[in-house]
């Protein structure tokens, strides 16, 4: 169990940490609907999600950065267990983890891999435009990942699974997380939950209206619980910072 879990169930009471088995409510995605959708995978293993921002660069979680350099990217997948051609893998060639990044809060949760080749883009790979605008309440949005689709026990599936879920206000947010959310940090999920992202998703993509809102970044210890709301970098509030390390350091 790491820092933030022990905070959260610090917060909220032992009780978050034993409640029912459920099965978080995704379902496979549309095969090739994310073709920015990132699988960093360790071997053979998902690690972490992530999403191609340039055709060099994939922004992910900071608090992916664990072995990172053993990390190979997988771009236009689905199914991890099958090679369906439309495949491209690439080794890491930079680290860039965001230089406010708080570990014990996970505040400004982001980190830059550079990927040691360009991707070659096409209908199964392409880039997603950053949020230039924080996000409304309210805005429905869809997370997407190959984390577990049972919890606590962990079951990952072989295909990109997406879930439809709603952006929530500051205000709620903060009163759900008492001194744990950041203006970097948004929350989005299901009020009745039962849909939500989990481990082995961190660093995967909340799209809102086509455009990346959100990085997997934490939650509860069993996720998906009724008003608790997943918790995602706000990526709005670093998207200065990601142009001027991508321009700093031009694409070859």
């Amino acid at each position: 169990m790491d820092t933030m879990q022990l905070l959260i169930l610090t917060m909220l009471g032992a009780g978050a940490a034993v409640r029912k088995i459920h099965v978080i409510g995704a379902k496979p995605c549309i095969p090739g609907s994310r073709p920015f959708q990132a699988a960093l995978m360790k071997h053979g293993q998902i690690h972490c999600g992530g999403s191609l921002i340039d055709r060099k660069w994939v922004l992910t979680a900071a608090h992916c950065n664990k072995d990172i350099w053993s990390v190979l990217v997988y771009l236009g997948d689905y199914n991890l267990k099958t090679n369906e051609g439309t495949e491209q893998i690439r080794g890491v060639k930079n680290i860039i983890v965001h230089p406010g990044y708080n570990s014990r809060l996970q505040d400004k949760d982001f980190m830059l891999l550079e990927l040691d080749e360009p991707a070659e883009l096409n209908s199964n790979v392409s880039t997603i435009s950053l949020a230039t605008q924080c996000l409304a309440p309210g805005t429905k949005c869809t997370v997407s990942g190959w984390g577990t689709v049972t919890t606590p026990k962990k079951t990952f599936p072989k295909k990109l699974q997406c879930a439809e879920i709603y952006s929530i206000s500051q205000d709620s947010c903060k009163e759900r997380y008492r001194g744990l959310i950041t203006e970097n940090m948004l929350c989005a999920g299901v009020e009745q939950g039962g849909r939500s992202s989990c481990q082995g998703d961190s660093g995967g993509p909340l799209v809102c209206e086509g455009m990346l809102q959100g990085v997997v970044s934490w939650g509860t210890p069993i996720c998906a619980q009724r008003g608790l709301p997943g918790v995602y970098a706000n990526v709005c509030k670093a998207i200065q910072w990601v142009r001027d390390t991508i321009r700093d350091r031009p694409t070859q």
